[in-house]
């Protein structure tokens, strides 16, 4: 039997509207063409947003990923997301530049994206820098990239490997053989199409990186920047030699405008020449080990008496809005957290917002004993609809309710 093919979509990069008018480029956008690339076979999804990758600051922000990955996890929970890093940002802390993949992946919403290496990138093959490109190389020094791997491990996210030059596998394969490369890791091998850097897409230059990977094991996919992956061959070498495949309007380079539907379509229908499938979000995760998202509190609405001696009467209400914010309400004030998940525990920021309606004692007990137990971590366990929340000798047992509060 053969195994499924790992498919995924870069929806945008860098790349403008003025090359290709199906650039999603706002969230809602993002969201939509991710939400039509899932469906149709992609598990992995990567974008940018609109903060410019080659800046001074090499700052990028937060809130424009968790608007439009917030939809897309509510549909699909296990799909995984990565985003991108500002690059050739010179005396700029790596704390800094990678700090929104750091936040991501602490609420448990993405991989992390972790450039083991440096490159100059943007020179075309007719001689002259991509209007977008920088003039001074893309670099991560070692000190830079240390720092991307152990914050990954920490977390406990799974790495999306960028690899543009041969000595950024090197990197990586030293980490894995001295075990320091996190579980969950994916090797992405880039080609250069009509951006003049590391090897280019043939299938010599694939066998070079595949006689350094295969004593491994690692997953590893193939994309080629500025060129066309399905076009130019090197998917199906990738696809018979065991690897899997990135496509998108952040790599396309060619003739007219397709969409990223477009270019999905035409690797599904060389994987289903080819008698492959693409993999669905459970056997992506399973072929790299990573774990599913303990995301099946999110969404959900949960009902529940308050304990005894507390409160007014009034249900205790608890509502998981993805991907990490908890709302509560229980006849008092409205209070709301921040939270992640992992498979048996609930671990909850201690700024808790709140209104601040004046309560009756017993009420103002209540909201008081809500705030000590979700911000000791509790435990939680889901049987069927019923869901129990627990901390020392505090619990609280809630049942689903199909009315979104």
């Amino acid at each position: 039997m053969t195994s499924p093919v790992i498919v995924e979509l870069a929806l945008n990069g860098p790349t403008p509207r003025s090359v290709n008018r199906h650039v999603p480029r706002t969230p809602a956008e993002i969201t939509a063409v991710a939400l039509e690339g899932i469906e149709l076979g992609a598990s992995i999804v990567h974008n940018h947003t609109d903060d410019a990758m080659f800046t001074e600051s090499g700052v990028d922000a937060v809130e424009p990923y968790v608007q439009a990955w917030t939809p897309i996890l509510e549909r699909h929970p296990d799909v995984l997301l990565y985003p991108t890093m500002g690059a050739a940002a010179r005396g700029i802390p790596v704390g800094r530049r990678w700090a929104h993949v750091e936040e991501l992946a602490g609420r448990g919403m993405g991989m992390t994206l972790v450039d083991p290496g440096s490159v100059n990138l943007g020179l075309t093959s007719d001689g002259v820098l991509d209007p977008v490109a920088a003039a001074e190389p893309y670099a991560n020094p070692h000190a830079d990239a240390d720092h991307m791997i152990t914050r990954t491990a920490a977390l406990g996210a799974a790495p999306s490997i960028s690899v543009f030059e041969p000595g950024y596998l090197r990197t990586a394969l030293t980490w894995h053989r001295t075990g320091r490369l996190p579980a969950g890791a994916i090797v992405k091998l880039y080609f250069g199409g009509r951006l003049e850097f590391g090897l280019p897409p043939t299938a010599t230059a694939l066998e070079a990186y595949l006689e350094m990977l295969e004593p491994t094991g690692l997953p590893w996919s193939v994309a080629v920047l500025g060129g066309d992956v399905v076009g130019c061959g090197l998917a199906e070498l990738a696809v018979r030699r065991g690897g899997h495949v990135r496509v998108g309007l952040e790599d396309h380079a060619g003739p007219g405008e397709p969409s990223n539907a477009d270019l999905l379509r035409a690797l599904l229908d060389l994987l289903r020449d080819m008698g492959r499938e693409p993999a669905t979000i459970a056997r992506t995760r399973a072929i790299l080990g990573v774990p599913a998202r303990a995301a099946n509190l999110w969404g959900r609405t949960f009902v529940g008496d308050a304990p005894h001696g507390l409160g007014d009467g009034t249900p205790v209400t608890i509502t998981f809005a993805a991907p990490d914010g908890i709302a509560v309400h229980a006849g008092g004030n409205r209070l709301g957290f921040r939270a992640t998940t992992t498979a048996d525990r609930l671990t909850v920021d201690e700024r808790v917002r709140s209104t601040r309606m004046a309560c009756p004692p017993d009420v103002a007990a209540l909201d008081d004993w809500l705030v000590a137990l979700l911000t000791a971590d509790p435990a939680w366990t889901l049987d069927g609809r019923s869901l129990t929340l627990a901390a020392g000798s505090s619990r609280i047992d809630l049942v689903e309710s199909a009315e979104q509060h």
